[in-house]
């Protein structure tokens, strides 16, 4: 493993696949092939199944072992990868198993044992930052920080990687006690782009225990607007007078923080598997890590693999910060399946227990499936509780505009906007409802006109601020304008609707009508309409404001 952090950030995250086996047999061969193409599909319990189906037959193919190992970590399965990496042969052992070896070593205290096991890593740019993150922590556990402290000065501006350093130095110098260096290694990192919960709580905590309870209170309260369920519960520790942090750290957990960390830079480069990988090493290391957890099933259902996301939430711990999160987490994996039903019982099973972010998914979901005045009132009930949250003023505006109540909407909306000047989505929704219901013309262009300066690439909202042309009879700058819309989002309803208007109005009888064909095959709300727009057109135009 290459000891310097820079080499490791120029080769990037990206993992490279091992070479397939020689085909000294079909069995073998086939298994690999069914495994790799499995993988490819990111069904890593199958492609899991195949390649320790290849393994059985050929146990010491070192490329056959590492795509097992490989899939088992992102199907979660960590017993079965490490039980496989403990019979390679230490002579050729792939990354991934030496990298099980020394995080299994890590997690039970052998130091001597994980450093020696990280130490030999070598191979992809991403084993050679998982195994760089593991061995920091051996070498703390050793008690020998002048072996892998750095300089953090050339990594300032490498974001996030510098960030996620500065955290990783951070919590080993505050291992070591060594308190203001790693206070001002924690300073550093929160400015540098990364949000890593469990290493700011630990930033919380040392500062309370350097008797700086009110800057701990500050530096918690800074991140109030991310609704971390971890933040949020030492938040309340710390104002009730207790610690921060209820668990101590130890190189393992630091370990677990550390690689929760790096997760987040691979699925930012779309490694889904690395990323995956390394939440599942965070769990071997520490486990009560149920911030993890619920990294790896939010993944997993991005990825399509619901049952694996369920299995995950599952076990996140009752007693834990999460446990809210993650019920709600599941409900929302279940209403995104289509048993909108189903969702909604277990949304309000969870809202009974009075917890407010299950209840906030409760209204949201009632909005989603267009129970609007149920939403309101769950909405209404939460504002009561945190009066100054723009987005509940928002989200109740949004219910209150659908059911027809412009005024009251209006007035959710402008209340967001006082308590957050600078909400593109609010600004075009209060926008284009004055804009649809032709009112206000030029305070609502203003309007959308901001809110694409901070948010260019809305497709959404680029077609609001085209919307608000065709009102005023500006064709010529709406037709540039929605199809630049309708190209960021071409199975948009609403974008494709208006496009087929605009075309009208510009005398393009043949494009319009081909886009409201097109519009009725996206499933539109009003069907009805587009198809009268079909038969009749549109009506003259109004004489222009």
């Amino acid at each position: 493993m290459k000891h310097v952090w820079a080499a490791a950030l120029v080769l990037g995250a990206a993992a490279c696949a091992s070479a397939p086996p020689r085909p000294d047999t079909s069995q073998v061969y086939a298994d690999y092939l069914v495994a790799h193409l499995a993988q490819l599909r990111r069904d890593h319990r199958a492609a899991a199944d195949r390649y320790f189906a290849a393994l059985s037959r050929s146990p010491n193919d070192a490329a056959v072992l590492d795509g097992a190992l490989s899939a088992a970590l992102a199907g979660g399965e960590a017993e079965r990868a490490l039980a496989a990496a403990r019979r390679a042969r230490s002579a050729d052992a792939p990354a991934s198993a030496r990298i099980l070896r020394g995080a299994d070593a890590l997690a039970s205290g052998r130091w001597n044992a994980a450093a020696s096991e990280l130490d030999a890593v070598e191979g992809a740019a991403a084993a050679e930052l998982t195994a760089r993150m593991l061995f920091v922590w051996a070498r703390a556990g050793q008690g020998r920080l002048d072996s892998v402290l750095v300089d953090l000065a050339p990594f300032a501006s490498i974001r996030p990687y510098g960030s996620l350093l500065a955290y990783q130095q951070a919590m080993v110098l505050d291992y070591a006690g060594r308190r203001e260096e790693a206070l001002a290694a924690y300073a550093l990192a929160a400015t540098n782009g990364m949000f890593l919960p469990q290493a700011i709580e630990r930033r919380a905590d040392l500062l309370a225990r350097s008797g700086r309870s009110d800057d701990a209170l500050r530096v918690l309260a800074a991140y109030a607007d991310r609704q971390n369920p971890g933040l949020a519960a030492a938040h309340a520790r710390l104002s009730a007078g207790e610690a921060a942090s209820n668990v101590a750290l130890t190189p393992a957990r630091g370990a677990a923080i550390s690689l929760y960390g790096l997760a987040a830079i691979y699925f930012e480069e779309f490694d889904a598997q690395s990323g995956l990988a390394a939440l599942t090493i965070a769990q071997m290391l520490d486990s009560e890590d149920d911030a993890s957890r619920l990294a790896f099933a939010q993944q997993h259902n991005r990825l399509g693999n619901t049952d694996l996301a369920q299995a995950a939430l599952a076990q996140v711990r009752d007693t834990s910060p999460y446990a809210a999160f993650a019920r709600t987490t599941g409900a929302w994996i279940v209403f995104e399946s289509g048993d909108q039903e189903a969702a909604l019982a277990l949304a309000h099973a969870n809202a009974e227990s009075g917890d407010f972010r299950a209840r906030r998914s409760l209204a949201d979901m009632y909005r989603n499936v267009g129970r609007y005045g149920d939403a309101e009132a769950v909405y209404s009930g939460l504002i009561e509780q945190q009066p100054q949250d723009w987005r509940l003023h928002f989200s109740r505006g949004a219910a209150r505009e659908r059911q027809g109540r412009h005024a009251d909407a209006e007035a959710d909306f402008v209340r967001a906007l006082e308590l957050s000047p600078d909400q593109p989505d609010v600004m075009n929704y209060l926008g284009y409802m004055w804009v649809d219901r032709g009112e206000r013309l030029a305070e609502a262009m203003a309007l959308i006109e901001r809110a694409v300066a901070l948010r260019p690439s809305s497709a959404a909202i680029i077609d609001s601020l085209g919307w608000a042309h065709y009102r005023l009879g500006n064709y010529e700058r709406a037709q540039e304008l929605i199809e630049r819309a309708v190209t960021l989002e071409p199975a948009d309803p609403t974008l494709n609707d208006h496009l087929g208007d605009v075309y009208w109005r510009l005398g393009r009888r043949t494009e319009a009508r081909f886009q409201w064909r097109r519009t009725l095959t996206l499933n539109p709300d009003n069907p009805a309409q587009i198809q009268e727009k079909l038969e009749r057109g549109l009506p003259p135009a109004a004489p222009r404001p």
